[in-house]
């Protein structure tokens, strides 16, 4: 996106939001230290904004009637994997292995996407270590531990999630910066778990947090921020975190949580948004004002 116009906090824009809309013209309008800005998706939309921008400033502006026929689901579902392809992967792999464990009571696919392979013995937990994992070339546990979730709640809770913010990182940014991100917070949030001892664990808990800080500090670190994570999504989500370090999630008969992962994750989202814009030189600013 780029910012194309600045105007008074106390202008109101939703008339001229709804028909740049009804033209299917992205944008966004936030406000920044007093007054509002209009960030434009698509720069070839520019001449147009313009004239639209006239045209209200005079009171004639003409308003287009868009009546869109209602797509089918699985015209939806269609256009929902050319948008964001990875995001719906995530989601789709995470509930399909999380109710093949669940319907078919399958320890054995269990034992396969922990971190290191674990048999239960009685009432004793029996498992490998990870060098023996690395030496073995069974790479995949390092990341198979997040497509592991342990409830339905879990699994719901933490899609929510991915489809909010991984739709974001694939919207403003495209799929590959996603899976980076998705792959780097996941690998941190694994490992940072493993070192606490735990290998029973499991969830893409680590990988929303790694999202939460990536948006939230690329936009702190960038010149021409993107995202626009709302400040109350990352307090609460921060909440969260907090309280369930301190044991909130027990009290309130959620079990254990995997709390080193959500702070790993947190940690590897929010570096690589540096590590990009300071050190590969992203973000860029590329904006035109008036």
């Amino acid at each position: 996106m780029i910012k194309v116009l600045e105007v008074p906090l106390e202008q109101d824009l939703s008339e001229l939001s709804q028909e740049l809309w009804a033209r299917r013209i992205g944008h966004r309008i936030n406000e920044h230290n007093g007054h509002q800005e209009i960030w434009l998706a698509d720069p070839a939309y520019f001449p147009e904004l313009l004239q639209l921008l006239r045209d209200w400033q005079q009171g004639q502006l003409t308003h287009t009637i868009n009546i869109k026929p209602r797509a089918s689901i699985g015209k939806q579902i269609e256009m929902g994997f050319r948008q964001w392809p990875f995001s719906l992967l995530l989601i789709m792999v995470s509930t399909l292995i999380t109710a093949a464990i669940f319907l078919l009571s399958s320890d054995q696919l269990l034992s396969m996407l922990t971190i290191v392979p674990v048999v239960l013995q009685g009432s004793q937990l029996i498992h490998g270590d990870l060098s023996t994992v690395l030496q073995q070339g069974e790479l995949w546990r390092l990341l198979s531990p997040m497509f592991l979730h342990f409830g339905w709640l879990h699994l719901a809770f933490n899609c929510l999630w991915i489809w909010e913010l991984g739709r974001l990182i694939e919207t403003e940014q495209c799929s590959k910066k996603l899976l980076v991100v998705v792959l780097v917070s996941g690998l941190v949030a694994n490992l940072s778990q493993y070192m606490m001892g735990d290998v029973l664990f499991g969830g893409l808990s680590g990988v929303v947090y790694g999202l939460l800080g990536y948006c939230w500090f690329w936009d702190k670190f960038a010149r021409t921020p993107l995202f626009f994570v709302r400040k109350g999504v990352f307090i609460a989500l921060m909440i969260w975190l907090v309280f369930c370090w301190l044991g909130g999630s027990a009290v309130l008969g959620l079990g254990n949580v995997a709390n080193a992962a959500h702070i790993g994750g947190l940690i590897a989202g929010s570096l690589w948004a540096w590590i990009a814009l300071k050190i590969f030189g992203e973000g860029r600013p590329n904006s035109r004002r008036i």
